[in-house]
């Protein structure tokens, strides 16, 4: 009767407490879809990943379509760090040079398409995004990279246009100034993430009109390294390297 009365307790408390993997990790995508003109070697299409957990996660990435142009490949990358063409899983493991990712924290992380700089073309590359707790709960993301000749990278035509400059100086110890420019109104995010792709800082969380805007961005308590700066407002996003040598 005793071994019963375990048994039963168990069930119950799967019942009335049921494991909710569903919510460990949360998404976020800054528009899934990026033009570029014809010429361009690499488009880059960021999204992030976010720890919502209690727990520390080990989280993964497969990629499970990569249609490609012919003369073009895509790469998974974990912040700056991009791993082979020929890779289509990658997880934050030291295999992958890549720690799991804390509670509270967030894994910047891209899709990077190289094209052949003279094809009109699209690919579409899908990762499904999970961790090694539940394996099974994924997260499905498609994305479309499209080489267009209407686009273009005219940088003296950018008044009402979406635009991250690079940051002055560069390199900088310890400060710098980044530039941006807000095409239609919406919520701007301006943020800072290290090598491995988790956010150091955030410079700019609020709403902004049309126009060009600038923040201003210390290290004073960051080592040396590369660094990547990140804007997104609506559906635009763009990502830039900085060095910081101390």
């Amino acid at each position: 009767m005793k071994h019963v009365y375990i048994i039963i307790t168990i069930i119950l408390s799967f019942l009335l407490f049921p494991l909710n993997y569903a919510q460990e990790i949360e998404i976020i995508t800054h528009g899934t879809t990026k033009y570029e003109p014809v010429g361009t070697l690499e488009i880059v299409i960021d999204f992030e990943v976010v720890n919502v957990s209690a727990d520390t996660q080990t989280v993964f990435e497969v990629r499970t379509i990569d249609d490609v142009p012919s003369g073009w490949n895509s790469q998974m990358c974990f912040g700056q760090l991009c791993f082979a063409p020929n890779i289509d899983s990658v997880a934050t493991t030291p295999e992958f040079s890549t720690p799991p990712v804390a509670p509270g924290d967030t894994l910047k992380t891209s899709i990077h398409v190289f094209t052949d700089q003279t094809s009109i073309a699209t690919a579409h590359v899908q990762i499904q995004v999970g961790t090694f707790r539940n394996p099974g709960d994924r997260f499905t993301l498609d994305f479309t990279a499209t080489t267009d000749p209407t686009v273009s990278v005219n940088e003296n035509n950018l008044l009402n246009s979406y635009y991250l400059f690079q940051n002055y100086p560069n390199p900088f110890n310890p400060s710098t100034k980044i530039n941006y420019n807000v095409g239609d109104p919406g919520l701007v995010q301006l943020k800072v993430y290290n090598i491995l792709g988790v956010e150091v800082a955030t410079l700019v969380s609020e709403y902004k009109n049309s126009g060009n805007y600038s923040a201003d961005f210390s290290a004073s308590n960051l080592s040396s390294g590369v660094y990547l700066y990140s804007l997104s407002v609506n559906n635009f996003i763009q990502t830039r390297k900085m060095i910081l040598e101390k």
